[in-house]
């Protein structure tokens, strides 16, 4: 009976070490094994995702023009920020990405930008309130206007401001009109953001007066622009008002009639500024009306070394006009760097010129003023009183700066800027990716402000924009001729070396 026993037991024995080192079961306890691991390493990195995502933005932007991402120039800014800032998105964060919305890829957008705001700044946090679930959060700021439609609250101590969709996007009014929906067509949530931040951490804000009662034309797109770039805009008539004591700058822009002396001695004396100085003053002339009929406009310009020339800026360099345009619309070329030193893409040229033409702006004094846009040197001088074209040596300046002052205390200058096309900050410019007419002009507004580390320069994205980045005629030329011949030309090339060598072999 005992050895039966001892038998059993060893049979036993034989048959789990059998089991164990046979190879099905030892295949299957390393799959076992391989499969808690990866179960396992997934949970780990599950973990540490969820780590790195409260702090950092886990997508990558393969877009052109890094549409999800900030531009180098808030970045900068909100690093250095040392008030803290709440952003409230006064929606679902779920709402916002709706792949059912008409504007999805707007509120996409306007989303990821937000978490750029927080990942890139240890001050600022972003927030979501459904003001469904939610409807009191707004009581406890009582200057917000409850029966307006707000898409965010910003708030650093006391100080707070909301930013509505208007503020944020941009829309398409004729849609609207005809169909009564709104469709986005733009965004600027950058732009707006930073200005709202700019607001409510009570940095220095600047403002720009734009000048009212010589019956000047629109300026509405160039305001904005200084609006989302946090510069607060008035408008100012000078012959019942002060501009505010705020402002340094006023624009002038395309007035149908000239300034009596009363109006400018009053706007020579706010350059002077008690002799403190630091004022700038824009002018966009009419290009509809002889220079003649300026002339206390015309002695303003003169006092700061410049003169406005009744003609037109003909050019005559495919590589400076403008693929199917008018021969009166042009590029022009930085004559110096005082205002592209900030610039994202310094390549990018201006575009001047409209319905008529750029006015040559002609420095008559070198020690106070400069160029600051040139034409190519292949450009000649249309005359508009005698309709005739008349030849010209080198090139001619589209726009240029006069400088006087030099505050003992502050060191500041005042300025006079002549630009010789009203349209280099139209609506029309000033929205084209393919030119720097909006960094280029709202830099120089940064530059001269004197606001210093304050001033932050934002260019808009569109994720929508498709531009090749074809500035000149010059530009379609080499197009033309590489696909129309040297792409081919390629091709058969290579099809007969690959013909060749098949041939012999």
């Amino acid at each position: 009976m005992k050895n039966n026993t001892s038998k059993k037991t060893s049979e036993k024995k034989n048959g789990f070490k059998s089991f164990f080192s046979a190879r099905n079961t030892r295949r299957g306890i390393t799959s076992i094994g391989v499969t808690v691991l990866l179960i396992a390493a997934v949970i780990l990195v599950n973990v540490i995702l969820a780590i790195v995502s409260s702090h950092r933005a886990l997508y990558v932007d393969v877009t052109a023009n890094r549409n999800y991402k900030l531009q180098s120039a808030t970045v900068d800014y909100i690093a250095d920020l040392d008030k803290d800032v709440d952003i409230y998105v006064l929606a679902n964060e779920k709402d916002l990405e709706n792949p059912s919305s008409t504007n999805y890829q707007y509120y996409v957008q306007a989303n990821r930008l937000l978490h750029e705001f927080e990942y890139n700044s240890g001050h600022i946090r972003l927030h979501y309130v459904d003001l469904v679930k939610n409807p009191t959060f707004l009581s406890a700021y009582p200057n917000v206007n409850r029966s307006e439609t707000h898409m965010m609250l910003l708030v650093c101590g006391d100080n707070y401001t909301t930013l509505d969709p208007t503020d944020v996007f941009g829309y398409d009014t004729d849609t609207y009109q005809e169909e009564g929906y709104m469709v986005v067509k733009s965004q600027h949530v950058e732009q707006s953001v930073t200005s709202a931040i700019l607001t409510v951490t009570d940095a220095e804000r600047v403002t720009v007066s734009i000048l009212e009662g010589q019956d000047e034309a629109d300026c509405s797109a160039f305001a904005a622009r200084l609006a989302m770039n946090a510069y607060e805009v008035e408008n100012v008539n000078l012959y019942s008002a002060d501009p505010s004591d705020k402002s340094e700058f006023l624009i002038i822009y395309k007035p149908l009639s000239d300034i009596d002396e009363e109006l400018y001695k009053k706007i020579s004396d706010w350059l002077i500024n008690g002799g403190e100085y630091g004022k700038t003053v824009l002018y966009f002339p009419n290009d509809d009306l002889d220079t003649a009929l300026f002339p206390n406009l015309n002695a303003l310009l003169a006092d700061y070394g410049m003169a406005v020339d009744y003609a037109y800026i003909f050019e005559e360099d495919a590589d400076y006009l403008i693929p199917g345009n008018n021969l009166n619309n042009s590029l022009f070329d930085y004559a110096d760097t005082s205002f592209t030193e900030d610039l994202n893409n310094k390549s990018k040229r201006i575009i001047m010129g409209g319905e008529r033409g750029t006015m040559p702006v002609t420095v008559l004094d070198s020690s106070i003023a400069s160029e600051m846009l040139v034409s190519s040197d292949n450009v000649e001088r249309f005359n508009i009183k005698t309709q005739e074209l008349e030849s010209v040596e080198g090139k001619l300046c589209g726009a240029a700066i006069g400088r006087k002052g030099g505050s003992s205390s502050t060191g500041a200058n005042s300025a006079v800027v002549a630009i010789g096309s009203y349209y280099a900050v139209s609506n029309l410019y000033l929205t084209a990716d393919t030119y720097n007419n909006a960094a280029y002009f709202i830099n120089m507004v940064n530059v001269l402000s004197h606001k210093g580390d304050v001033s932050v320069l934002i260019e808009g994205k569109d994720p929508t924009a498709a531009e090749l980045g074809v500035s000149s005629v010059g530009d379609i030329s080499f197009l033309s001729i590489l696909i129309r011949f040297i792409i081919p030309g390629l091709a058969l090339i290579a099809g007969l070396i690959i013909w060749l060598k098949r041939r012999h072999q």
